[in-house]
């Protein structure tokens, strides 16, 4: 069963076990396309990242398993190339389906060497209410005229998921869950994918992993996540509270002597201490890299960030935000964090003091 799955849900799921099960298929390989010959993956999951999240959704069911033979391809990926290497590792006498929307088969004459492939496989086209059936069905006879193709119709019912609309909804901010299995989700919400800047999170999450211990960095990550909730039940922006909550300790494993020439460099001169200890300086030379490296110029996150540590008086809400987010993500461990915990959802201001 090949497919972008950007990401993979529910509506794929069930399309393989329904047909797995009627046609009593042994097993079903799962394969996340790399470079689809027909498709722009711009501003989507890298191909990775699709992998992983099918591994994950799939994991659980032992019929199922995912192969990355056309991941790891760098050249454009066609069917008949990926159909000849999976014949290549089987025996004789296996027999392979392929699994298909059924609006692919309308277009199967345009696909690379159409002829030899549908002398390959079995398709199952998946077909759903709503299709042209009287065209499918001209289009499987003159196939299977022409071509003694094998070509099966798999009816499903209508089950209203798309991969396009989940994009569309993490980045407008709505609700994903029971589209898709929680630990997908779980997977994009921690990867940032399909954010509005997808590509600045990325990158930011490569600087972060370069440049910290993986604790830290998880602690960015569960920073990021309660900022987020926080932003949302306090009507700021969840993606400003997000993004400062992921960088508002990126500066803060930098070496003394870096630390200190980045004091210098920012003009950080609030107290003389700093020089001394310059790790209190840590988020307002985290504010100085990311405007200066990332060229970041919303002062309000970069507010968010600077004042995170010691605060000062009359913060916005998006520096509260980050300020309590710090103190209070699920790694933290102290007496009385609970009750910090949920007056933040109450009273943000109440919960600092």
């Amino acid at each position: 069963m090949g497919g972008t799955f950007d990401p993979i849900h529910y509506g794929h799921l069930m399309l393989a076990e329904q047909i797995r099960t009627s046609f009593h298929l042994d097993k079903v390989i799962f394969i996340p396309v790399g470079k689809a010959p027909h498709k722009s993956l711009e501003d989507a999951a890298n191909k990775l990242q699709r992998y992983e999240m099918t591994r994950i959704a799939t994991k659980s069911n032992p019929y199922f398993t995912v192969s990355d033979i056309e991941i790891r391809r760098e050249e454009t990926t066609f069917t008949i190339d990926t159909i000849l290497a999976l014949r290549s590792e089987l025996h004789e006498n296996d027999e392979l389906f392929f699994i298909t929307g059924a609006d692919a088969i309308l277009m199967l004459d345009s696909w690379k060497r159409y002829e030899a492939l549908v002398q390959l496989v079995t398709f199952v086209g998946a077909t759903r209410p709503g299709i042209d059936e009287s065209s499918l069905r001209l289009k499987i006879d003159t196939f299977k005229e022409k071509y003694n193709a094998k070509i099966e119709l798999f009816f499903i019912p209508a089950l209203a998921i798309s991969s396009t609309d989940i994009r569309e909804r993490v980045a407008e901010e709505k609700s994903i869950r029971y589209l898709l299995p929680e630990a997908v989700e779980h997977y994009i919400h921690e990867h940032f994918l399909y954010k509005t800047h997808h590509a600045l999170f990325f990158d930011m999450l490569q600087y972060l992993k370069s440049n910290l211990s993986h604790k830290r960095f998880q602690h960015c990550l569960e920073t990021a996540h309660v900022a987020r909730q926080l932003a949302i039940c306090h009507s700021a922006d969840p993606l400003k509270a997000e993004f400062a909550g992921l960088c508002h300790d990126l500066a803060k494993e930098y070496k003394i002597k870096h630390m200190n020439a980045l004091i210098e460099t920012f003009e950080i001169f609030k107290d003389p201490s700093i020089v001394h200890t310059p790790n209190l300086a840590h988020g307002e030379v985290a504010a100085g890299i990311l405007k200066r490296d990332f060229d970041i110029k919303d002062q309000e996150i970069l507010d968010a960030i600077k004042w995170h540590t010691y605060g000062k008086q009359n913060m916005s809400m998006l520096c509260k935000i980050i300020y309590v987010a710090d103190i209070i993500e699920k790694s933290r461990q102290f007496d009385g964090v609970e009750e910090i915990r949920s007056l933040a959802f109450r009273d943000i201001t109440k919960a600092i003091l």
